[in-house]
């Protein structure tokens, strides 16, 4: 899947506040994410911000806020699995340089 491919379907699912079913690049097992946008950060990294429910992380396990480079994605499934957008996302952050798109 090009990069294009991944970022259409991941504006697709954020469209319809669909869940997904992620796998990144030499990690272990998924994680299952609520997609909120893709941005350059400050550091001019290109990023699927999204709020992490459950799945690998190092942040000890706790569901919170993710910029997964959007290049270390290997696999996305998107599910039947619904979410509603938290109040406390903030698109005007200083980390996130130039959306390409948020919901």
């Amino acid at each position: 899947m090009t990069l294009e491919e991944l970022a259409q379907q991941l504006w697709q699912a954020s469209e319809k506040k669909s869940a997904c079913r992620v796998c990144l690049k030499n990690e272990p097992m998924p994680r299952i994410i609520c997609p909120y946008g893709i941005c350059t950060t400050t550091k001019n990294q290109i990023v699927l911000v999204c709020w992490q429910t459950t799945g690998f992380t190092k942040a000890g396990g706790k569901e919170g806020y993710r910029n997964l480079h959007l290049n270390r994605i290997i696999e996305l499934e998107i599910l039947e699995w619904h979410f509603q957008k938290r109040n406390d996302f903030n698109s005007q952050d200083s980390q996130y340089k130039e959306w390409v798109y948020h919901i």
